[in-house]
């Protein structure tokens, strides 16, 4: 076994038990202590690659750091303004929603596409996690 190999299947195992949607320094500080010899550069390389292949997802927040999601499957997410800390959204109506809007954007707005295929969309919320509000952390509190 190669030891970039090594390397994708300890950076791959700490995302998938980490549930935070945590950036890449999130995961470089939880293997540090156990892995020294593996470098911030090469977390960064092996997360965007294991993103690429599909083995995680990659979920970019404008405004902020890139997260990595355990879960690949379709599910919208949330994202604290104050903490910047990122929460899965449970709903299917809203994935619903976006097909039927990507239909209508191929059945009947083609022409407008100028050639651009799209392949997904993202949904974000943003607002103030529960312990920002509790905490009266928010801007508008």
């Amino acid at each position: 076994m190669s030891r970039n190999t090594i390397q994708q299947e300890i950076i791959c195992s700490t995302v998938k038990s980490m549930t935070s949607h945590p950036s890449s320094d999130d995961v470089y500080k939880a293997i540090h202590d156990k892995y020294p010899t593996i470098g911030k550069a090469t977390v960064y390389r092996v997360l965007n690659n294991l993103a690429k292949r599909g083995e995680i997802r990659k979920i970019i927040i404008p405004g902020s750091t890139d997260r990595f999601d355990f879960r690949t499957d379709d599910h919208a997410h949330l994202r604290c303004r104050k903490c910047n800390k990122v929460f899965d959204a449970e709903f299917e109506e809203a994935y619903d929603l976006l097909k039927q809007l990507d239909k209508i954007i191929h059945d009947d707005h083609k022409d407008k596409l100028d050639g651009f295929d799209t392949d997904g969309a993202a949904l974000y919320f943003y607002g103030y996690c529960k312990d920002c509000r509790e905490n009266n952390d928010t801007d508008h509190a």
